[in-house]
């Protein structure tokens, strides 16, 4: 997702972007805790990408251009996530974006 048509507002590099407002999570954190290590659980990982997302739409108007992106992005996410969620034991699946 970092290399697509809108990967370029997603990472630590480019927090302001999509607001004036603090960003205490961005993509470039998910994929350090990915890497470190620090998701117990496919389920946890998912959690921080939605988050992710889902703050994006909830602090930009849904006329701003990162309001779209987040919520395309979210959406394919959802995509891709959604073989994986398969295989989890059906107590630990989880409804998919809530879509702020």
């Amino acid at each position: 997702m970092k290399t697509g048509q809108y990967g370029w507002g997603w990472h630590s590099e480019n927090k302001s972007t999509f607001t004036d407002k603090p960003i205490l999570l961005d993509l470039g954190l998910v994929k350090l805790n990915l890497s470190n290590n620090m998701y117990s659980s496919p389920l946890d990982f998912a959690f921080d990408v939605r988050l992710v997302f889902e703050n994006a739409m909830l602090y930009n108007p849904k006329t701003a251009e990162v309001h779209g992106m987040a919520h395309q992005l979210l959406f394919y996410f959802e995509m891709l996530f959604r073989p994986i969620q398969a295989k989890l034991p059906t107590n630990q699946r989880v409804n998919e974006f809530s879509a702020v």
